[in-house]
């Protein structure tokens, strides 16, 4: 998918810290979908649509813990990802 000469793609990860990390940089979310269900509940996937130039960033500087973002937002945004896990 290319937008003005970008090329996208729909990153698919389960990782609800991850996920709230793309949203507090507002790293736009396309969809979620579950992907099991078990005793625990529903697990979902959230699909971001990510510049496929910055994913491997991304992914680095929050898997190395270099990457910075709002506390508060960050926060938020768990709180709200938590919340489609028990819809």
């Amino acid at each position: 998918m290319t937008t003005d000469n970008v090329k996208y793609t729909n990153y698919r990860t389960t990782d609800i810290y991850f996920s709230a990390y793309l949203c507090a940089l507002d790293v736009p979310m396309v969809t979620s979908e579950a992907v099991s269900e078990g005793p625990k509940g529903k697990k979902l996937a959230w699909i971001f649509k990510v510049p496929e130039k910055d994913i491997q960033h991304l992914k680095a500087s929050f898997f190395g813990g270099t990457g910075k973002v709002h506390a508060l937002k960050f926060c938020e945004r768990l709180k709200s990802l938590k919340s489609m896990c028990f819809v």
